[in-house]
């Protein structure tokens, strides 16, 4: 990370310093000390006489106009790269009827105590079985590339994403794009009617816009799902019991409450690991609906009643002390009628630097 050499004039103080940069005399004498040798470095809050200059870190300053293409001039404080892997599989009376794999990497970047980041998806592969979804998953993984290169500022409570700051250039990256797609048409087994393909565009656009749209999509992929906590902002209660609402993948999107309780596998100087395990609210679910929607879609395929609704989430991950970040995750998500069919759902992310 690059830094300022600032020249100190007559009449400076630490605190007037620290002031004019948007920072804390702790954190400015901090960064100062970590680049200047022993004999330039501060003991005091007070000002020695034989030192002439301070080693101050930028603060980030980003607008609508700040694009991705900036962010390798942009001054943040941290830097990680990640891959993940994720697959999906349908099982229908214990065959696996379908499944897809994506794997990805990650390029994240944290900056101002971690209220502004940057997320770049820089490669995106994905395979699928039967073929025939194959396009279709490409094209989404494609879509993937435009919504997922970003720049974000972090609610400083919550290190959830608040707002995106390049908001403006996805959606032109994406006017530029959608221009291609009648050309792909065939190629991408798309239908010939373009009412079709009106419809689809319609259905990316409606998760692209509003801002708050786009925003909501994101936590639909675990990448963020796990990476933005509170964690990422000094919350160290990894052991505070909560309540997430998932929605049923088969079930119109029917709402499901999971409670989770976490517990500590191992804990050294420098890593947490931690497992969060589910338990289902039964009361709260429509299960009414959940048995109409079952009969009218799924047993004319497996022909057996309904028999018991289950949805279990399962997370284990490793926490870096030191560096204050998400180091390793393993997420299993399973939804089934218990016998007939099931979801199954394997998520894996590693850091790689």
């Amino acid at each position: 990370m690059t830094f300022i050499k600032y020249e100190i004039q007559k009449g400076d103080t630490l605190q007037s310093i620290a002031k004019t940069n948007n920072t804390t005399i702790n954190e400015l004498l901090d960064f100062h000390n970590s680049k200047a040798i022993l004999t330039q470095q501060f003991f005091g809050d007070v000002i020695p006489i034989h030192i002439s200059h301070l080693y101050i870190k930028p603060v980030l300053k980003i607008d609508e106009s700040t694009s991705t293409k900036d962010i390798d001039v942009l001054h943040f404080d941290k830097n990680f790269m990640y891959r993940t892997e994720m697959t999906v599989g349908t099982v229908l009376e214990e065959v696996m009827v379908d499944n897809s794999t994506c794997k990805s990497q990650y390029r994240v970047s944290l900056a101002n105590n971690n209220s502004v980041a940057s997320v770049l998806l820089e490669e995106n592969y994905v395979t699928s079985s039967p073929q025939l979804m194959q396009a279709g998953m490409e094209l989404i993984a494609e879509i993937d590339k435009i919504k997922c290169n970003s720049i974000f500022n972090l609610d400083i409570l919550t290190g959830k994403i608040s707002k995106i700051v390049n908001y403006k250039e996805i959606l032109k990256n994406w006017n530029n794009y959608k221009i291609g797609l009648e050309n792909r048409r065939t190629v991408l087994k798309l239908s010939k009617n373009q009412d079709d393909i009106d419809q689809f565009i319609k259905i990316v656009e409606g998760i692209l816009k509003p801002e708050k749209k786009l925003i909501e999509d994101y936590y639909n992929k675990m990448f963020y799902e796990l990476f933005f906590t509170e964690h990422l902002h000094g919350n160290k209660d990894f052991l505070k019991t909560y309540s997430k609402t998932y929605y049923s993948t088969f079930f119109d999107k029917e709402p499901v409450i999971l409670h989770f309780t976490p517990s500590i596998l191992e804990e050294t100087d420098e890593i947490l690991k931690i497992r969060r395990v589910s338990a289902m609210d039964y009361p709260s679910l429509n299960m009414q609906n959940i048995v109409k929607l079952y009969d009218e879609r799924i047993k004319p395929m497996v022909q057996f009643s309904f028999s018991e609704y289950n949805f279990s989430y399962r997370e284990t991950f490793i926490w870096n002390k030191k560096e204050n970040v998400l180091q390793e995750s393993h997420v299993t998500a399973i939804e089934e009628v218990k016998n007939n069919i099931q979801l199954l759902i394997d998520f894996k992310l590693k850091r790689l630097e």
